[in-house]
């Protein structure tokens, strides 16, 4: 699938997909782009919102526009935590108090 302008990219949502966005944030810009999305998924329309999760993906710029080329997906709230240690333990972010 290629995406005409990165600004226009839209996570597909409605009751049927599974997916609510809860933000976006554009981590790079240039031939190769990183999105950072942060969402709730669920299996099917009766059943329970699970996450927030953390996406990332990766785009590259071809002709048409922009090109899905790999994405990482965290899978369980626990390794968000675990990630927010992890950039507190390397002195990026403060701690949270």
């Amino acid at each position: 699938m290629i995406i005409p302008d990165i600004d226009d990219l839209v996570l597909e949502y409605d009751e049927e997909s599974g997916i609510e966005e809860l933000g976006r944030r554009v981590l790079s810009r240039g031939p190769w782009t990183t999105v950072a999305f942060f969402v709730k998924t669920r299996r099917g329309p009766d059943s329970e919102w699970a996450g927030p999760f953390l996406w990332l993906h990766r785009y590259q710029k071809v002709p048409q526009g922009w090109k899905l080329v790999s994405r990482f997906q965290t899978t369980e709230t626990e390794q968000l935590d675990n990630l927010m240690c992890a950039l507190m333990d390397w002195g990026l972010v403060p701690p949270v108090k």
